[in-house]
Order: C-alpha cells, then sequence, then structure tokens
C-alpha cells in the first residue's frame, strides 16, 4: 500500500525522464554467534550457535526527481519480527523527501527515528566499529520506526559547525515478544509468543556535528496499545483469612487501562580524542508511571576506541564488558568484526528464554560473534 502511494505522487510530479538520477547501494552482515548457555539469549543465541541474531541482506534505491524532491526505498532480509523461525523479506525504508531549500528538509513516509547515535544505520554493519551495538541500549524504544513525517532543519556556522534539528510524528504496528517458562498465553507449555501493537508518538532531536564528531540529544513521547486487549495497570492482591499476611495476586481483578504514554529522554556523544581514540557515550531514560508492565528504565553504555592501520580495538560498559577488533580486508566497504562479551544479569531479563526449572536472574553469559559486514 506504501509502494502503491509513493509511485502515485512519484507518476504526479511534473519531470521529464532526462532529470531523474536513480542510485542503488547493497549492504549486509553473515555473522555467526555463540554464548555458553544452553538457553535462549536475545532471541537465538545459545551454545548451539545461530546465524540469525546478526546476519541481514538488504539494498537502498535513492531517486532523485529535481532539486527539490526525491524518494528513498529500502528493503531487508532478516529475521521476522514476529516469529523466531521465520526469515523474511520487509521494507525497512520507503519515503518521498522535499528540500525547498539547502537547509530544510521534508520527508514523508516509512522512516527511521534518530533516536540513538547508530540508530538509522544499525543495520548496516560497516559504519560503526562494534561487532554488537549494545542491546542493552539500542533496545530502550521496542521500535524506532514509524509511518509519518519528519521536518529537518539545518544551520551551518562559519567554524564549520553543523547543527540540526528533527521533528517527527508517526505511528506503526509492531509485535513485543514474551515468553514463558510453563505457559504461554494460550495456556499451553512454555515458549515465546508476539503481541501485536501499535505505537504512536513524536519528538525533537537536536544533534551538533563537528567534522567526524556527533552529540545528540532527544526529547520523544510515545503512546503504546494492544490490538487485542487492554494493558494491566496494577496487580490486586488479595489477602487469605489463614495464616496471617498470606494471599496471592488475582490477575482477573486487576484494573486495566487502554494504553501507555511514555516520556523519553536520550543524550549521546562521540568525541574524537588525541592518538586517534575515539570516547562514545549514550543515555536513555524511558518513563512508563501508568502500568507495571511497562519499559520503566534507564540505560546507558560508555566505549573507547582507537585506530590502529586497519584494526579498531575497543572495549565497552552497558551492563555488559566487551573488547574485541575490527579489520578491514580487501576494500573500505567491508569489515572483519569479532567480540567477546561477558553479561551479568541482575533480578530478571527480559533477553533471557528462562530455561525450566530456573530463571533469567543471576545469570552469567560469554558471547562471541565473528562476523562478516559489506556494501556494495
Amino acid at each position: 500500500m506504501l509502494l502503491k502511494f509513493l509511485l502515485a505522487l512519484t507518476l504526479a510530479l511534473p519531470l521529464s525522464a532526462s532529470a531523474v538520477d536513480i542510485n542503488w547501494s547493497g549492504f549486509g552482515t553473515a555473522g555467526y554467534t555463540i554464548s555458553d548457555q544452553p538457553y535462549k539469549y536475545q532471541r537465538f543465541i545459545d551454545d548451539h550457535g545461530t546465524l540469525k541474531s546478526d546476519s541481514i541482506l538488504g539494498a537502498q534505491v535513492d531517486v532523485k526527481f529535481n532539486q527539490q524532491w526525491g524518494a528513498t526505498i529500502q528493503g531487508r532480509l532478516s529475521a521476522a519480527p514476529d516469529n523466531d523461525s521465520r526469515t523474511e523479506a520487509s521494507l525497512a525504508w520507503a519515503f518521498l523527501s522535499w528540500r525547498p531549500t539547502d537547509d530544510v528538509l521534508l520527508r514523508a513516509g516509512k522512516l527511521r527515528v534518530p533516536f540513538m547515535l547508530n540508530t538509522e544505520n544499525q543495520e548496516v554493519g560497516v559504519t560503526f566499529p562494534y561487532a554488537r551495538l549494545p542491546v542493552e541500549v539500542y533496545a530502550t524504544a521496542p521500535t524506532t520506526d514509524i509511518y509519518g513525517a519528519m521536518l529537518t532543519k539545518t544551520w551551518f556556522t562559519t567554524s564549520n559547525l553543523e547543527w540540526s534539528l528533527d521533528g517527527y510524528f508517526g505511528k506503526i504496528g509492531y509485535y513485543q515478544r514474551f515468553y514463558g517458562r510453563d505457559m504461554t498465553n494460550n495456556g499451553q507449555g512454555g515458549g515465546s509468543w508476539f503481541e501485536p501493537t501499535n505505537l504512536k508518538g513524536g519528538g525533537l532531536v537536536l544533534s551538533l556535528r563537528d567534522s567526524e564528531d556527533i552529540y545528540r540529544l532527544g526529547l520523544h513521547r510515545i503512546e503504546t496499545r494492544l490490538r487485542n486487549g487492554r494493558i494491566m495497570s496494577d496487580l490486586t492482591f488479595t489477602p487469605l483469612p489463614f495464616p496471617p499476611g498470606q494471599g496471592y495476586f488475582n490477575l482477573a481483578a486487576s484494573p486495566e487501562i487502554d494504553k501507555t504514554t511514555s516520556p523519553v529522554f536520550v543524550i549521546g556523544a562521540s568525541i574524537g580524542l588525541p592518538m586517534k581514540f575515539r570516547a562514545s557515550a549514550e543515555y536513555a531514560r524511558v518513563r512508563v508511571t501508568n502500568a507495571i508492565n511497562g519499559w520503566d528504565r534507564w540505560a546507558a553504555y560508555g566505549a573507547l576506541s582507537k585506530q590502529l592501520g586497519a584494526w579498531t580495538p575497543y572495549i565497552y560498559y552497558a551492563k555488559l564488558r566487551s573488547n574485541g577488533g575490527v579489520l578491514s580486508l580487501y576494500e573500505p566497504n567491508s569489515l572483519i568484526k569479532a567480540e567477546w562479551s561477558h553479561t551479568r544479569t541482575g533480578i530478571v531479563s527480559s533477553f533471557i528464554d528462562a530455561p525450566a526449572g530456573s530463571n533469567s536472574a543471576d545469570q552469567k553469559i560469554n558471547v562471541f560473534s565473528l562476523s562478516y559486514n559489506f556494501t556494495f
């Protein structure tokens, strides 16, 4: 439906065939990941190893109709968002762009919000040194894709500084993944299931770029609704007459609400240091005050890397510790990355499919990943 809409608008533009400039590109990652634990971590990773967690193949077409009008379509092949055993092709981006002046850009269609520093390019592995972006931070927002509009205003200064302000609003349907150790939502045995969910939101993102350095501050507002059913806002405790102080949580009698509204604050920076060092850090805070099963949390990471010829060793901390190396081979648009990470969980972790008779608390997971990242 969105592709038909974009094609209709394209045909409506008064353009000559010679004025259209079409460019295409591709990207991909072939990534193998294995852990030292028998249970699933981040949907797919266990001690058997998997290619599904990090592997992706994509292509993008950019069409420039004239100096003001353009369109971008990006497709990808990766793990399905609503099924743990299926791979599917999907539309990542599909939008029209209008640039009335050099410092103003309006985009409409399917977009990706500039949430974290690498959100917009997180599927193109050659654009960042880390083998795997810290999922604890980059999964803070349930999704960063929207169907909507984004307006960008840019200011250039005499000192080569570039300020930009992005304002956006839109909505999208996505799937929340849940895992029940002993029982799923249909009352059967343990396993995962996916709840169809609607998200609507908007925000403002202020960025400052100085050569390769970037500083970013974002304020967002997210409204979430379940497509089937309502959201539990509290747990009702029912006391038993005996023994004193004992009771149970009555889920059937617990109050429910139609939606949750979450303000989100994000701040981050990536700064070049002397001797080819680079420091990066990001912090995200999501507030959910009217539901017990919301995403009320904060997440942060700090990273330090150093360029040593073709190698870029790094270390980062984000509720996990990691160090590894990156090496460019054959051409500047391909990278081989290797990483070892150690993760320790707290009271509970939604990234772990808890095994029978156990839970996700106080787990220690070592993960090794090896990937080849490329563009063409």
